[in-house]
């Protein structure tokens, strides 16, 4: 009977204050240990539940944590393979250079934003240079934002970016560097409406320099509409249309 009774009285002992203490976690823990601790007959069968239902009740605690408390999703990163070299011990040497995609934003008169916009000017792709060169027209004082418009007009092999830096060079017209690029394009550029709004340019401030090149134009100009502005250009500057 006192054996009986001992048994009775340790299968009626809760568990200890300081696995209370432990958090709900401990006190689970607890539980299953006391609620089996005598069974020994149904120990391995009962021992194999009692593990499956901890995976099961940590891995949904696991779950819970880390779905309340999500991690910031990683940029766009792109990666170049630059070299692959074997070696005979069975190595693999992978040399890669990689990039994150980052993103600015700000007002265009931000410097940061101003730079990244003249980067843009130059790239490969040509609605960005499109885009880029539209937003800068407004800052064209600036000898960068010039620059990177002469370069656009003179190189650039899309003609939709070359007027769009025409419209940015209009109150720059009268600048020595801006007239000389202008020439080379009114001459070189196989575009009828980038050489009319170049003609335009030119003319709006007056330059009897630019007499014998409009001059010389005129007698080679295939396009009858683009001929008929440099015979008004010279006509407006009261020179003849012809070289004598």
């Amino acid at each position: 009977m006192a054996t009986l009774q001992g048994g009775v009285s340790r299968l009626a002992q809760p568990p200890s204050r300081s696995n209370q203490e432990g958090g709900p976690w401990a006190l689970f823990l607890a539980a299953v240990a006391h609620s089996f601790s005598n069974l020994g007959r149904f120990r391995q069968p009962i021992g194999a539940l009692a593990l499956i239902a901890i995976g099961f009740f940590g891995a949904r605690l696991t779950t819970s944590r880390t779905t309340a408390n999500p991690q910031p999703a990683p940029g766009d990163v792109f990666t170049t393979v630059r070299s692959v070299q074997p070696d005979s011990a069975g190595h693999v040497q992978v040399a890669y250079d990689e990039t994150r995609r980052m993103v600015e934003r700000g007002r265009v008169d931000d410097p940061n934003i101003q730079r990244l916009m003249l980067v843009g000017a130059h790239e490969d792709n040509a609605a960005v240079r499109l885009e880029s060169v539209d937003l800068l027209k407004n800052r064209a004082g600036s000898s960068e934002v010039r620059d990177a418009y002469i370069n656009a007009v003179s190189q650039d092999t899309n003609p939709a970016v070359r007027l769009k830096a025409l419209e940015g060079l209009k109150p720059l017209a009268g600048d020595p560097e801006v007239r000389k690029a202008l020439s080379h394009v009114l001459v070189a550029d196989d575009n009828d409406a980038v050489r009319m709004q170049v003609v335009d340019l030119l003319v709006a401030h007056r330059d009897d320099r630019m007499v014998g090149l409009l001059q010389g134009l005129v007698q080679k100009e295939s396009n009858n509409t683009v001929r008929l502005k440099l015979e008004k250009a010279l006509k407006d500057m009261n020179a003849s249309v012809g070289t004598f």
